[in-house]
């Protein structure tokens, strides 16, 4: 009979506790597989989306960050616009390149809200990545031009069967005709799901005559940036937002999460830790006549330790692969599990299966499990086989 064996044996004698220590060592594995994955997964993918943006800076009016955060990635409701003319003030900069003026608002059609964005054609130049699909970008009034998730939406919805297709809309209760002169080519971000029009009918259309709502401007030397928000804010009811601005609060939304997450995580551990621990306790109790047998056939201490510690691991590292497998399914639904408690979410699946997160699950569990069964194992390795034979 080999060590093995033996442990399995072991293990298998005391099933009730083995799998309560292996449920609690499981949750634990579970908890810190879906969070590092999940993180990583968000970050990843909103990093991703504000590439996306093409843009260095954001201009838009003043208020709170965490709105100017929300209208940026999620379209959100506008509080405040901008004069119009801060566009020709931001391109007189130096170190801008590029200045591109949105106006933002949405339509209704077929019972469902659709956003929409009025742009210049250098929203071309800010966003290199952009390709038509089909037909062109919108010139004229009445013209637009769909993401490639919203041509879908549409066509599934009713009424629109390509390009050069005519749909009528509602904002604010008033019937618009638009022309569907273009599609655009796939972008794996927010621009798949937005309608976009020319930037003076967008004003006409949400009665934002001589206004917008933020001007995306690239910048021609990054290492200038901090001088450049600063002349940016210089001009009057002007806030300036940069790509490094909003990772960073999106980092911290994520991070006050993660330490509620880690306290919950500290105790799963802590509670499975201590279920391993009394396991192996009841088991050195359970089992002083068949140590102390081993021992007077000529097993040393160190094997005897050994035997022990490798039970307690052995728990840890099944509960380890149970947690695994579980995380695995709850980051595979991880778009609808952070949705719940988390404002911003990227347009891109934040489901992400971590490389680092699958080895923290696996080392920080064994650990504990080592932790928690060196001392049963101790206990077991120092009894003497006369006494333990006695006290039997």
């Amino acid at each position: 009979m080999n060590v093995f064996t033996i442990v399995f044996d072991g293990i298998r004698r005391r099933k009730i506790r083995s799998i309560l220590s292996v449920i609690g060592i499981a949750i634990a594995a579970m908890a810190l597989f879906t969070m590092v994955s999940l993180r990583e997964g968000y970050e990843t993918a909103m990093e991703s989306e504000l590439d996306q943006m093409g843009a260095h800076v954001v201009a838009l009016a003043k208020g709170c960050p965490y709105e100017a955060v929300a209208l940026i990635m999620m379209g959100g409701e506008v509080p405040d616009t901008l004069s119009a003319d801060v566009v020709d003030e931001i391109e007189k900069i130096p170190n801008v390149a590029i200045a591109a003026p949105n106006a933002l608002g949405a339509y209704e059609h077929m019972g469902e809200m659709h956003s929409v964005a009025g742009i210049t054609p250098k929203e071309k130049e800010v966003k290199p990545g952009w390709e038509v699909a089909e037909g062109r970008f919108p010139e004229n009034s009445g013209e637009v031009m769909l993401g490639s998730e919203k041509a879908a939406m549409l066509a599934e919805e009713g009424g629109f069967d390509g390009v050069g297709e005519q749909i009528t809309v509602s904002v604010d209760g008033e019937a618009e005709d638009l022309e569907i002169v273009g599609i655009l080519g796939e972008t794996a971000s927010r621009d798949d799901n937005t309608t976009y029009t020319t930037l003076e009918f967008a004003q006409r259309l949400f009665d934002q005559e001589d206004e917008v709502i933020t001007v995306n401007i690239q910048l021609n030397e990054l290492g200038m940036m901090d001088d450049t928000v600063e002349q940016l804010e210089e001009i009057p009811d002007v806030q300036a937002v940069t790509v490094d601005q909003v990772i960073g609060t999106v980092q911290g939304m994520a991070g006050t999460g993660e330490a509620m997450l880690m306290a919950v995580l500290a105790l799963a551990l802590l509670i499975g830790g201590l279920g391993t621990m009394n396991t192996m306790l009841m088991t050195v109790f359970e089992r002083t006549r068949e140590v102390a047998l081993m021992k007077a056939m000529g097993a040393s201490d160190g094997k005897i330790f050994n035997l022990f510690l490798m039970e307690g691991v052995a728990i840890c590292l099944v509960g380890s692969f149970i947690g695994i497998a579980l995380g695995g399914g709850a980051v595979w639904a991880g778009d609808a599990l952070l949705s719940g408690f988390l404002p911003l979410m990227p347009s891109q699946t934040v489901s992400l299966f971590s490389g680092q997160a699958l080895a923290l699950s696996l080392a920080f569990p064994v650990g504990i499990g080592v932790l928690s069964a060196v001392y049963p194992a101790l206990r077991a390795s120092r009894l003497e086989p006369v006494e333990a034979l006695k006290n039997e």
